[in-house]
This record gives structure tokens, C-alpha cells and sequence, in this order.
């Protein structure tokens, strides 16, 4: 093979190539997003990252703006499949939460460039408003999955009366958000989870939670209980 050729093949990979190089190109952009922030990063340091001609990119993606959009995208589904499978298999508010807050910490220990990207998109978003219409939808997002977390643990009767689900909403939310930004700040894996294991425990002993009552039913409601439980789930909501 001659180095024209390889050098052809490195600015336009052959479709058996493109998945992987995309999945690389997105990988490197988030590294790089996170690290220098929208307005600094450049096509150069993008491709240098991710072994690529900065030709490269545009026949994946026609601008900067599209690229950030992608990665964001990739980074979204990402997360909420991993917290999906993470609160799958609890029923409780507490436990669903805590096992999100998990499933954070894992992420970050495993990839600390995901945290990095979403801690700065907010600041993206307020400096570069031409990015807004791409992410907000993800932002939504975030904010459904705790208020539909609230809204099934208040129908279930695990939140005392009293308590308002708006504002509890906006507690979990700014658990979840401190933390990341935390664990950004600290970039140490250890430590974020020594405190969400004890923000779990702070969970677990406080008094905004009762304990449900089991539905009526043959042995105090076993079998309608377990039915109950296993219908609530994130595809429902």
C-alpha cells in the first residue's frame, strides 16, 4: 500500500471502517470539548486526537456546531440506558436514586471525559445560543426522569403528605447536578463515591419517606404487591 493511499484512507474511511471511526471521532470531540469548551476546540485538535486528517470530520459532520450536537446526543443515550438498567430492577424512590447515583459514579470512574462534556454544556449553551435548540431536549430529559421518579413514589405513598413533589424534584435534581460537578472538580473516583455512599445513607434515614403500604390482598397482598411492582417501569412512565 502506498502512503498516498494510506493517507486517502486515513480522510475518507471505507465503509466497513466508517462506524468505528465515527465512534472514535465522537470519542475524541468529547475529550476535547470538555477540556478546551466549544469555542476553542478546533477541527486540528479533534482529528489529532483521534488519529484522523481534519478532513476527516467533514464527511461525517458538515460543522462544529453538528459535531457538539452528535457528541451530546451519543453522551444522552449513553447515560440514560446505563440509569435505566441501573433502577430496572428497584421499586422504591430511595433505592431507584441511589442506584442512579451508582451508576454516575461508575461512569465517571470508567470515562471521566462524559462528566467533563456535561458539567460544561450549560456554560456552552449560555455563550453560544446557536447550540440551544440541539440540547435541549436532553435537558428535558434529565428533569423527566426525577419528576416521574417522584410522581410514582408519591402515587405509591412513599413521600410523607406535606412534603411538595416540586420541590423534592428540584432536591434530587440538584443532588444529581452537584455531584457531577464534584466529581469533576475532585476528579477523584474514590472519593465521589465515599460521598454519594453517604448521601445514600442520608436517604435512607430521613423523615420525608414512609414506607408504602401493601395494597390489600391474600397474604397481605403478596402476589398484587409483586404484580404492582414489577408494572412500574421506565417504559411506562
Amino acid at each position: 500500500m502506498t502512503q498516498k493511499t494510506a493517507v486517502r484512507r486515513l480522510g475518507r474511511p471505507r465503509d466497513a471502517d466508517s462506524a468505528e471511526t465515527r465512534t472514535r471521532l465522537l470519542a475524541a470531540a468529547r475529550r476535547c470539548f470538555g477540556e478546551s469548551g466549544f469555542e476553542r476546540t478546533t477541527n486540528a485538535q479533534i482529528a489529532d486526537v483521534a488519529g484522523l486528517t481534519p478532513a476527516a470530520i467533514y464527511h461525517y459532520f458538515p460543522s462544529k456546531i453538528d459535531l457538539y450536537a452528535a457528541v451530546f446526543d451519543e453522551v444522552q443515550e449513553y447515560i440514560y440506558a446505563e440509569i435505566e438498567k441501573g433502577i430496572g430492577p428497584h421499586h422504591t424512590l430511595v433505592d431507584r436514586f441511589s442506584a442512579a447515583l451508582d451508576v454516575s459514579v461508575r461512569i465517571h470512574r470508567d470515562d471521566p471525559s462524559i462528566a467533563g462534556f456535561v458539567v460544561d454544556v450549560n456554560y456552552e449553551v449560555q455563550h453560544h445560543p446557536e447550540l440551544l435548540s440541539f440540547v435541549e431536549p436532553g435537558r428535558r430529559r434529565s428533569a423527566n426522569l426525577v419528576r416521574r421518579l417522584c410522581q410514582d413514589a408519591v402515587a405509591k405513598g412513599e413521600v410523607h403528605e406535606g412534603v411538595s413533589r416540586a420541590a423534592l424534584e428540584d432536591l434530587l435534581s440538584v443532588l444529581l447536578s452537584g455531584l457531577l460537578r464534584f466529581s469533576t472538580s475532585v476528579d477523584d473516583s474514590p472519593r465521589q463515591a465515599a460521598a454519594v455512599e453517604v448521601l445514600k445513607a442520608m436517604l435512607r434515614s430521613t423523615d420525608v419517606f414512609a414506607t408504602p403500604a401493601d395494597p390489600p390482598g391474600p397474604a397481605h397482598g403478596g402476589a398484587a404487591h409483586g404484580l404492582a411492582a414489577r408494572s412500574t417501569s421506565l417504559r411506562d412512565w
